[in-house]
């Protein structure tokens, strides 16, 4: 099966109790239209760009996830609200293999894993834990399962995971 358009990681929880800072920040040009929760990074100019698919741990960059609802490209420099990536939350995230649905399974926890982040019509800016990316942005913290049995199944497809964002990977400046 293809994998599901409407999933997207969002924040599950965190070590200190505390919600991830929401901050206004200006937009870079030419982003296009994207869904709310799209992944962005901050950009050497300090506007917000939206994030690509994990593809090299030496050039990503994850700063946030853009927050508000569009219907039309941003023009640059507007202000938009990001909720900005801590390395001590957790998020919960789907689970594909190379944009098909996958089970999360218990032999994920302590994977290092990469993002995809869709860049299909109506679907751009949607963000999975891709099992066919080796390039890393996150470690697997747990199995939605887990914690949730009666809304989660091991058998789900596309499972969920929670993760926590490798400190290497976030808050890094790129042009």
């Amino acid at each position: 099966m293809a994998a599901t358009e409407k999933k997207n990681i969002w924040f599950h929880s965190s070590d200190d109790g505390i919600a991830p800072v929401t901050k206004n920040v200006l937009m870079a040009a030419s982003q296009g239209i994207y869904m709310p929760g799209a992944p962005a990074y901050i950009c050497t100019s300090g506007t917000a760009k939206r994030c690509a698919t994990s593809a090299n741990s030496s050039t990503d960059s994850w700063s946030g996830f853009l927050l508000d609802t569009i219907t039309a490209e941003h023009a640059a420099n507007d202000v938009v609200k990001m909720s900005m990536i801590n390395t001590r939350c957790n998020y919960a995230v789907y689970v594909e293999t190379s944009g098909t649905d996958a089970a999360a399974t218990q032999a994920m926890v302590g994977d290092n894993g990469g993002l995809t982040v869709s860049a299909t019509t109506a679907q751009i800016g949607y963000t999975t834990y891709d099992t066919g990316n080796s390039y890393d942005a996150v470690t697997v913290q747990d199995l939605m399962y887990n914690l949730e049995p009666s809304r989660f199944a091991l058998a789900d497809a596309p499972g969920v995971l929670i993760v926590k964002f490798m400190a290497a990977a976030v808050n890094v400046e790129k042009a």
